[in-house]
């Protein structure tokens, strides 16, 4: 029994000993508890900024509009068409309902009469919410209004040039997730050379450390541009996904990217002693990233307290970009922003990175 109590103590110290052990056991399923509590815990908020031109101005369209301003997640706005369609490409609706002139007299005369509803495919979770709720609106609506057939038909319009799936638009997200996971990861092979003294060997010699960094950080660069073609390669032949940008901007973003990512793995490494002490930090950095930067699910699914958090995130602006630039989504911020945002990131960090960066 005195065996293996003593035993049992040695493997506690040991479990203690294991930074990374200790963090996926215990902080990891906290991180993803709260992560998730918060993001779905605010899901009951969601509201949708609905466009609305009423062509007809009469009775049934005061009334079509009285019946969609009642749909509880609905926002609505009205307008004149080309502003609204503008305001839809950029983002800031999400579909824009049309009632056509004449409306009215369609239907008193017994005709159909089609009510257009303008909406952008690469809004994937709520395109398919709004576009089933004004289904099943306009179903009440020809119940109510008599025992003929129907009168009212919603005729769906999309704003993109080309029809996507959802899978051109998750390949953007996959990519930036695996330029965060390439680069993030590329700083713990100086921290296992820093912890083996390597560096200090390599500090005696006529090699000067800047040329270490700089061979690192352009192998990872270059791991970066064979993944991406691969990426589009497999993309292409197997699911059909068109790049429909301009494929040197697509490299520069790819290439700003990682440099971003890079310079943020070796900024948060730059005092780690040991590659065991580098890899939560590695991973507290990387699990934020990937559930807060709206890759794997629209950012308006996050409660509004978390939103400064999202906005804050260099991933967000990575992936946006590479949205814009490969299926030409819908931006959440213009691409200039983006661009300058991970430019600011690399920047600073690249500056803290060399600031305090411990070579021994």
């Amino acid at each position: 029994m005195k065996s293996f109590a003593k035993l049992l103590l040695a493997a506690f110290r040991q479990f203690y000993r294991d930074k990374t052990a200790l963090f996926f056991t215990f902080a990891f399923p906290l991180l993803f508890m709260l992560l998730f509590g918060f993001i779905f815990s605010g899901s009951d908020d969601i509201s949708y900024e609905i466009g609305l031109v009423d062509g007809d101005n009469s009775m049934m369209s005061e009334n079509i509009t009285q019946s969609l301003g009642a749909v509880p997640i609905f926002e609505i706005s009205e307008g004149d068409l080309g502003g609204k369609l503008d305001e839809l490409k950029s983002g800031d609706l999400r579909a824009v309902f049309l009632i056509p002139a004449g409306l009215e007299a369609s239907i008193n005369s017994g005709q159909k009469a089609d009510i257009t509803v303008y909406y952008d495919p690469s809004q994937t979770s709520s395109s398919p919410i709004i576009l089933s709720i004004m289904n099943e609106l306009l179903n009440e609506i020809n119940r109510q209004l008599t025992q003929q057939p129907v009168l009212l038909e919603l005729n769906e319009e999309s704003v993109q040039a080309q029809e996507l799936n959802y899978i051109d638009y998750l390949v953007p997200g996959i990519l930036a997730m695996l330029i965060l996971f390439l680069s993030l990861f590329g700083s713990l092979p100086l921290v296992e050379w820093r912890e083996k003294l390597i560096l200090k060997r390599l500090g005696a010699t006529p090699l000067r450390r800047s040329t270490v960094v700089f061979s690192q950080v352009v192998y990872r660069l270059m791991l970066a541009v064979v993944q991406t073609i691969i990426i589009i390669i497999v993309a292409f032949f197997v699911f059909d996904v068109q790049i429909v940008g301009n494929w040197l901007l697509l490299l520069g973003l790819v290439l700003l990217g990682a440099l971003t990512m890079i310079s943020i793995s070796y900024f948060a490494v730059s005092r780690a002693r040991t590659t065991e002490g580098a890899m939560p930090i590695i991973q507290l950095i990387q699990f934020p990233m990937l559930f807060l930067s709206g890759i794997f699910w629209p950012i308006e699914f996050f409660p509004e307290f978390m939103q400064p958090i999202v906005s804050a995130i260099p991933l967000t602006y990575l992936g946006d970009a590479l949205r814009q630039v490969m299926v030409d989504a819908t931006p959440l911020h213009p691409l200039g922003l983006d661009v300058a945002v991970l430019a600011a990131w690399f920047v600073v960090c690249m500056a803290l990175a060399i600031r305090f960066f411990r070579w021994e």
